[in-house]
């Protein structure tokens, strides 16, 4: 509230004892704070108050949207027994996998969770609930900043011998691989790049296929497309069809040069970690 104002702030409990033990301690802290009472204030006059501060729980986020949005995990190590028990509460339950997906997508620009917990604390198994399951998986994206794999390769024929050889200059390159149309519905991928020392795809390669050039609202759906994966964390380098023509042995080296590029990219959010 003093530092970012002009963003619209919410903050989200897992459960409702959490929610009651933050919203009694905000009541404390925020007394003779002059910035929160000015934020307060002037958010709940914004847009009819629709866009004012909160503090829910997980039960009752349905609905809202800030810019960010503050998630407090609840579980974590029992600080006298030094584990963490199996219990995640409404995330357990048969919906609760839809519960996470309505929390995580609440923030418009920045999600930030506070929790103790770690991916490894998670134990799943195959009878675990789709939530418990959920929860892992974003937990360890939050860890890594890898997206996780959430679909497998596509059988789909390769278009042309151009996109054949993209695949082949990938899985020439030491420790990558590729997989070919990865993805889901309107968001695949041409290839998907992984490295030996990482999980998951690090990098999209996308190339200029009979699709792309079908049509100008193919295009544009295609540039849509690769903007909301980069806002989810996908990193990408496209290769054209005209370059590879002219000069394939350019082509092949700044491919190269981008995919260590991004593996020094990812040591060194490593390293800040």
């Amino acid at each position: 509230m003093k530092e970012r104002p002009e963003e619209s702030l919410g903050v989200v409990s897992v459960n409702k004892a959490q929610k009651e033990l933050i919203e009694n301690q905000f009541d404390i802290d925020k007394e003779g704070k002059i910035h929160v009472e000015n934020y307060l204030n002037e958010w709940s006059q914004k847009d009819e108050g629709l866009n004012e501060f909160f503090i829910k729980n997980l039960e009752n986020v349905q609905g809202d949207e800030r810019d960010v949005i503050f998630v407090s995990s609840v579980y974590g190590p029992d600080y006298r027994a030094k584990k963490v028990f199996q219990r995640f509460g409404p995330i357990s339950g048969k919906y609760g996998y839809r519960r996470l997906n309505v929390l995580f997508t609440r923030a418009k620009n920045q999600l930030v969770l506070f929790t103790s917990l770690k991916p490894s604390d998670i134990q799943v198994s195959d009878t675990s609930s789709e939530g418990v399951k959920v929860l892992q998986e974003y937990l360890k994206y939050l860890e890594t900043g890898n997206l996780p794999l959430i679909a497998e390769a596509n059988s789909q024929d390769i278009e042309s011998p151009f996109q054949e050889w993209a695949l082949d200059q990938i899985e020439s390159f030491p420790g990558f691989s590729a997989d070919w149309e990865v993805g889901v519905r309107g968001y695949r991928i041409d290839i998907g790049v992984k490295h030996k020392d990482h999980s998951g795809y690090i990098m999209a390669v996308e190339t200029d296929g009979a699709n792309y050039h079908s049509t100008k609202s193919a295009r544009d759906r295609d540039k849509l497309r690769q903007e909301i994966l980069e806002s989810y964390g996908w990193k990408f380098h496209r290769i054209w069809s005209t370059d590879w023509l002219q000069d394939p042995l350019e082509v092949r080296e700044r491919l190269k040069q981008a995919l260590e590029n991004r593996l020094k990219e990812l040591k060194i959010d490593s390293d800040k970690r």
